[in-house]
């Protein structure tokens, strides 16, 4: 074997001295070989190798320098953060790199006598102090830089790996080409070994990949494609789309398509996904042609084009993932100068690539497009049931639904399942650990729905602003408004607000984010929120300014009488919502947010949605008394909204000791006011009275014209529940007195708006209608829908009693289309039933059909089973008047069902028990009828002197599913004794239903309209 020496000159090995070399004869004593019998292993891991190279050649200090910073390198490639793809391709490289020189070292190690190894020598002690360069200046300082601190530096990074990449290569070339390596094979004679380049490595060209074994969702997509390519000229077509959308997948199943196989004989499957740099690329498209080693020099680009026009066949090329290395800024003009190369080849090469994001590459040439989009509903659960083997439960259906039809992470959630996992224990596991919790094993993209959305939202083409604007926007379910008080407001919170756009830009073109709707908005969809929610820094300024944002917005807007309010507030209640409740986690929290929570849940109340457990929430928080007093008082009146009466007056009582103790006046008085309604809603009129009036002397001292004026309205109410008319019309008056000299408009319609309720219960219908009109005409200049609709909604009872029912249907219809513009479900279920009965009045059955259905649909969204019941009981009556009995059999007893078990309604009760009774009869008389006609025909056959032969054209149909009409042992039609016959059909039938019975058989009597209904209890109940 040989010993080296180091030259005499200071360097990171230590002194050098003199080199002298021995040529060791078989036999004869010399240093020992067995230390390098256990250097290199080819077959072994770069680490191991490393690890085994250095303690093997101790005796040749720049070896065991280059194995031991190798070793640490890639030991810090697990260990850094940021674990950027192009960063572990280029560690990659020094791996494949410094192991291909180990590798050959054994080689030379293992030869008896070396020759000419003096350049060599000064080579590797070069490579060795760049590669600790690197170490100590880039890898080790990655390992302790937070994640701004590489955003910031982000650009200096990308100049260090190019400098990395280019060095590699220059040590490549010096190594393999340049070098050559005298080595003597024997004692005799020195033989040179590497006088001619080193032999090339084996190429092993890239094979196809298989076929994918199911494709759900994607045939007409492949179809477009295949036709793109088989009719084309010079087939150029790119598929876009989001990371883990199945562009790999299609793109791949078009590979194999017979038409595509008949037309290109020749195929080649490049991918670039450890390719990040076009030399690379080049490289790899020049294995997968089989170009050989030793034939690669000069321009390979046109070696590969050579190489193509030289087959036999029509080429197809298919490059997948091309955004590695075309997203790196210094690679991009590369990569387009070796697509236009290759477009010069003509129609005799179809080129087909894959790209994360929208933007296909700026060429001369123009590409052919296919983007991709998510599975629809039924595809995801269809693709779902075939890779698990099971079917969608619930559990799996909110899942699927989370997944937004992501074929990769809908594919690894059934493969999960299958694997055993229920779909109960992923969706508890998604809600906690998001992205992460979907994956079947390692990191590959393929196999880790985490993995697949970190490579798109760390690409080199985001940059520090615009993943910092998706992280926000990540905040906000319903995305960003383009709307100029929210997106001004938005831009104001980044460093630069001059950013936004372009970040903008960026992020649709990646395909992270996505405009939808009207005014636009940008959205991203439910796994990419997931993912950076996990990025999200709560300490960070930005995060900080956006939730105070939204809590300056909604203080500022707290009124909801004015249209600008709704303009601004109402497209953002629920980013309002999860903002505030982000901000309540905060550490400092704002200091307005209990402040901005109240005020949310009084636009929420408003919009008939019940927030007592979000504003719950904000008990916990440290804010003064006064605030939580507010807040108390807030989700009392929720409960009062939705009918939990005794857990509304408990939240008042506290409310009401937090005001006392604060010595708040105010907050006492609106206190006691709201007390007063709740036992107004309890009928507890006496302690509803006492409340008013402390309330009423409160404000009065206060000198409150508003507050005294809305406890008048109250007194009045309660006048109104005492069957004190008069009373009810001065203290309604007198209110009204008092918002004028205000110049309050909005109380002065609300009182309008009461007296026209009044005289509507007096019967007064035309000074009803003046005063609903002049509340009409205020709540209009205030821009107040609400009070608009309520009003429309009371003038179409007016109408409908007034025997209008044209104007009726047109006042009842602005009233819906006013509730469901302010979204308000209850009011707009109202006023879709008010709009069934005025149809069925009308004898517009289908019209009417139509109205039932969609205020059922409303009602049962909500909840409200007294409101259920009546529509039932409606849809019942127009089935009656259909003549389809059974059906309105089905309906009215559904309505009487939920009377006697869900809510206590006794005069709806004997309505439907009516109705039910009516059915009957009209089955029971329909059965007489067909009895009484089918003994005339038996009788004529009787008559005639031929035996009796059964006709099918003599068939009566059953009406009436429980009997037959030749059951029936009278022929006479006196209902009194048919019921005595068949007394089990209708066991809850009284003598004094049997003498009404004997009426005429069937009066449409509708459910009355009630508009004097008790506003105090639930103004969206429909009117009796």
């Amino acid at each position: 074997m040989r010993q080296f020496q180091s030259k005499d000159r200071k360097s990171l090995f230590g002194p050098r001295a003199p080199r002298t070399r021995t040529a060791q004869l078989p036999g004869t004593a010399g240093p020992s070989a067995s230390k390098l019998d256990t250097s290199l292993n080819a077959a072994g891991i770069a680490l191991q190798l490393a690890r085994d190279a250095g303690e093997a050649a101790s005796n040749v200090p720049y070896v065991k320098a280059v194995a031991g910073v190798l070793s640490q390198i890639i030991k810090i490639r697990e260990d850094i953060q940021s674990n950027r793809e192009r960063c572990h391709a280029i560690i990659d490289l020094v791996k494949l790199k410094s192991t291909t020189v180990l590798q050959c070292l054994d080689t030379v190690y293992r030869v008896d006598g070396v020759e000419g190894l003096e350049d060599l020598r000064s080579d590797l002690e070069a490579y060795a102090d760049f590669l600790t360069v690197v170490l100590r200046d880039q890898l080790e300082p990655w390992k302790k830089r937070s994640r701004w601190s590489s955003y910031v530096n982000r650009g200096k990074h990308a100049e260090d790996l190019h400098k990395l990449e280019r060095e590699l290569e220059e040590f490549g070339n010096r190594f393999f080409v340049k070098r050559q390596v005298a080595i003597s094979l024997d004692a005799r004679a020195a033989v040179t070994l590497l006088s001619k380049p080193l032999p090339s490595p084996e190429i092993i060209p890239q094979a196809l990949p298989a076929s994918p074994e199911v494709v759900i969702g994607r045939e007409s997509v492949i179809e477009s494609v295949v036709q793109a390519i088989v009719s084309s000229p010079e087939p150029r077509i790119a598929v876009l789309g989001q990371g883990g959308v199945g562009k790999t997948t299609v793109t791949t199943a078009v590979l194999h398509n017979s038409r595509v196989a008949a037309m290109y004989l020749t195929r080649y499957f490049v991918s670039c996904e450890r390719a990040p740099t076009t030399d690379l690329l080049l490289s790899q498209i020049a294995d997968a042609l089989s170009i050989p080693q030793a034939s690669r020099s000069g321009n390979l680009s046109s070696l590969i084009v050579h190489h193509i026009r030289n087959d036999t066949h029509s080429v197809l090329l298919y490059i997948d993932n091309l955004e590695t290395v075309w997203e790196v800024d210094a690679e991009q003009a590369n990569v387009n100068h070796f697509l236009e190369v290759l477009s010069g080849v003509g129609s005799k090469l179809a080129v087909l690539i894959t790209m994360r994001g929208l933007q296909e590459p700026k060429t001369s040439f123009l590409w052919n497009p296919t983007v991709l989009t998510g599975l629809s509903k039924h595809d995801s659960a269809t693709m779902y049931e075939t890779l698990s083997g099971n079917l969608v439960d619930p559990s799996a259906h909110v899942l699927l639904s989370k997944l937004s039809g992501s074929p990769l992470a809908i594919k690894l959630f059934a493969l999960m399942v299958k694997e055993g996992d229920s779909p109960s224990q992923l969706l508890s596991s998604w809600d906690e650990h998001g992205t992460k919790a979907l994956e079947i094993g390692g990191t590959h993209r393929l196999s880790n729905l985490n993995q697949s959305i970190h490579l798109s939202i760390f690409s080199p083409r985001i940059d520090d602003v615009a993943r910092l604007v998706l992280e926000l926007i990540a905040l906000m379910p319903d995305g960003l408004s383009a709307s100029p008080p929210w997106f001004e407001g938005f831009a104001s919170v980044l460093p630069d607000r001059s950013l936004l756009h372009p970040a903008l830009r960026t992020l649709r073109r990646a395909a992270l984010l996505e405009q939808n709707g009207e005014p636009p908005r940008w959205q991203m969809l439910p796994p990419i929120q997931q993912f950076c929610l996990q990025l999200i820094n709560p300490a960070s300024p930005a995060v900080a300014s956006l939730v105070e944002l939204y809590v300056t917005k909604v203080t500022e807007h707290w009124t909801y009488t004015t249209s600008a309010s709704h303009a601004i507030i109402l497209p953002e209640m629920t980013n309002i919502r999860e903002l505030l409740l982000y901000g309540s986690s905060l550490q400092p929290f704002p200091s307005l947010i209990g402040e901005a929570s109240e005020e949310y849940a009084s636009w929420a109340n408003w919009q008939g949605i019940d927030e007592s457990v979000f504003l719950s929430s904000f008990l916990r928080l440290a804010v003064p008394a006064r605030h939580l007093a507010y807040i108390h008082r807030r989700i009392g009146i929720m409960h009062l909204r939705w009918d939990r009466l005794d857990a509304a007056e408990a939240s008042f009582a506290l409310s009401l000791k937090l005001f006392t103790e604060a010595e708040s006046r105010w907050g006492q008085a609106d206190t006691h006011a709201a007390i007063g309604n709740l036992e107004l809603r309890r009928e507890r009129l006496d302690a509803a009275d006492l409340s008013l009036l402390c309330a009423l002397r409160l404000y009065i001292q206060l000198h409150s014209r508003l507050g005294e004026a809305n406890t008048r309205r109250s007194i009045g109410d309660l006048h109104v529940c005492r069957e004190e008319l008069d009373a009810a019309e001065a203290s309604f008056s007198l209110a009204l007195n008092l918002y004028v000299q205000a110049e309050y408009q909005w109380g002065e319609a609300n009182s309008h708006e009461s007296l026209g309720g009044l005289y509507l219960r007096r019967g007064q219908l035309e000074a009803a209608e003046v005063s609903f009109n002049h509340a009409l005409r205020l709540f209009t200049e205030v821009q107040h829908h609400r009070g608009e609709a309520n009003t429309r909604k009371s003038l179409g009872n007016i109408y409908l009693r007034r025997y209008r029912p044209d104007a009726a249907k047109e006042s009842f219809t602005l009233a819906l289309q006013s509730f469901t513009k302010i979204q308000d479900r209850q009011e707009t279920a109202a006023c879709n039933f008010l709009l069934g009965q005025t149809f069925l009045r009308s004898r517009e059955l289908d019209m009417a059909a139509d109205a039932f259905s969609q205020a059922l649909t409303l009602w049962e969204t909500i909840g409200d089973y007294l409101c259920i019941a009546q529509t039932h009981q409606a849809i019942g009556d127009l089935y009656l008047q259909r003549n389809q009995l059974d059906k309105a059999d089905v309906s009215l007893n559904l309505a009487l069902d939920i009377y006697t078990t869900k809510v206590r309604s006794v005069r709806d009760e004997v309505l439907t028990r009516d109705s039910i009774k009516k059915v009957q009869l009209r089955q029971l008389k329909d059965g007489e009828e067909a009895f009484q006609y089918n003994l005339n025909e038996e009788s004529l056959q009787y008559r005639s002197d031929k035996p009796f032969q059964h006709d099918s054209r003599h068939d009566i149909p059953r009406t009436a599913p429980h009997m037959h009409p030749r059951h029936i042992p009278s022929m006479s039609y006196n209902p009194a004794k048919r019921f005595s016959y068949h007394s089990n059909l209708s066991p809850n039938l009284s003598s004094r239903f049997v003498e009404k019975a004997q009426s005429p058989p069937f009066v449409n009597i509708l459910p009355s309209i009630s508009p004097d209904f008790d506003r105090t209890k639930r103004s969206s109940w429909p009117p009796r």
